[in-house]
């Protein structure tokens, strides 16, 4: 037995992927967790509403969000456990930019981002980084104790929108926090893509990531 409790809670703005059905109802049987499905939008506004009921319970120790088309690989939840770290994210692929990347910002350099598109597969432990996307993300209750209000917002900056999750990235980092990825904890990610961009993209017009498993997208943290 363990004194640790999870909220699992599940934003969905329109539908659930059957393959991520699958696999919440084996995450659903672990003792330490209840689950919650969150319907509405926007998505700002429901994850923000979802840490406000996590906050209320005093017995929820973890908060864990997973977004209804990603679809979390064997394991995926006890290899965050592992990381051991308020703040810890699995590996989801995501385009961005026309590029096919993760969710992880290695780094940023000059306004530019790094991202991995396969290198994580070389680390061995769990590392830290810079920002995550939150497909796939877990808490500890102190992080949100710790951190006010609004956790989450889209906001419009000179260099173009910034979306909820690298918002909260920066707002987290200025409390001292950081995201910890486990190299193990891989996701899948269910999108619909313009074919002949993803085809423009393997002819080399727009590479997907160079030697390193890294790609810069422009973007700003």
């Amino acid at each position: 037995m363990t004194d640790r409790h999870i909220l699992f809670a599940m934003p969905i703005y329109d539908m659930v992927e059957p393959k991520t059905m699958l696999e919440v109802a084996r995450l659903v049987r672990r003792e330490d967790t209840t689950f919650m499905p969150v319907m509405g939008s926007p998505i700002d506004v429901v994850r923000n509403g979802i840490v406000k009921m996590f906050l209320e319970n005093p017995d929820y120790t973890h908060l864990f969000m997973l977004d209804s088309d990603v679809v979390p690989g064997e394991g995926v939840l006890d290899y965050m456990l592992a990381c051991d770290w308020p703040m810890a994210a699995g590996v989801v692929p995501i385009c961005c930019q026309n590029a096919i990347v993760t969710n992880i910002v290695i780094k940023v350099v000059d306004g530019k981002e790094a991202r991995f598109m396969t290198g994580w597969s070389k680390e061995q432990e769990p590392f830290i980084v810079e920002a995550a996307g939150t497909g796939c993300v877990l808490y500890r209750r102190e992080v949100f104790e710790t951190i006010p209000w609004p956790w989450y917002r889209w906001v419009e900056e000179a260099e173009g929108r910034v979306g909820e999750d690298i918002f909260f990235s920066r707002k987290a980092a200025g409390y001292g926090y950081t995201y910890k990825v486990h190299p193990q904890a891989l996701c899948d990610h269910y999108k619909k893509f313009p074919m002949l961009e993803i085809v423009r993209a393997f002819e080399g017009r727009k590479p997907l990531a160079d030697d390193t498993g890294k790609v810069e997208t422009g973007s700003t943290l």
